[in-house]
């Protein structure tokens, strides 16, 4: 993970000029209560954050890189927290938590225990949203970043404790890497 971390210290301010709003994106909201509560992990450039609170959403943008971090509190005249997956701690205080292309970083093995953590964060019938590259292994791509590459059984058994409605989209994209990619994003609500 340092090495990811070292990567966005580098480059954060090319990364952030980079930021566009997701495209998938409204289909997360739509499912969210009017002005709901929002977790975002690895809000980056905070253009998704910035397009949600433009939408009248309660959002608390968070990224694990310091550096990106203050990238996107200069964006959106607002702070951004440095928050990393395992320290998530909150308790039924969020409505939905959007992670974006940013879950995708976390040590494979660790996985269970932060969608644990996710789960405990969202309010009864929260909603998830987490995008991830596609693939079967871990390890680092050309720029020097982590990566759990998963694929939509492997999201799906993620998913299979305590949440319904679990939807998998899958499509070809890229990312800042401008590669051919593969990208899977799980959708689940909390049970009650």
């Amino acid at each position: 993970m340092n090495e990811t971390l070292d990567f966005y210290a580098a480059n954060a301010a090319a990364y952030v000029t980079d930021g566009k709003v997701n495209p998938r994106l409204p289909a997360f909201l739509a499912l969210m209560p009017a002005g709901g509560r929002v977790l975002e992990l690895g809000t980056g450039s905070g253009a998704d954050a910035e397009a949600m609170l433009r939408e009248g959403f309660d959002v608390d943008p968070t990224d694990g890189s310091p550096e990106l971090a203050a990238e996107a509190t200069r964006r959106l005249g607002r702070p951004v927290r440095q928050l990393r997956f395992e320290d998530i701690a909150a308790e039924a205080a969020y409505d939905g938590i959007y992670a974006s292309a940013t879950l995708l970083h976390a040590r494979r093995d660790g996985l269970p225990a932060i969608v644990r953590r996710l789960h405990r964060a969202l309010r009864p019938h929260g909603v998830v949203w987490a995008s991830f590259k596609g693939g079967s292994a871990e390890g680092f791509d050309r720029l020097g970043r982590y990566y759990n590459y998963v694929d939509a059984d492997d999201l799906r058994r993620l998913f299979a404790e305590d949440w319904t409605g679990v939807a998998i989209e899958t499509w070809q994209g890229s990312g800042y890497d401008r590669q051919p990619t593969q990208w899977h994003a799980v959708t689940a609500r909390r049970q009650a």
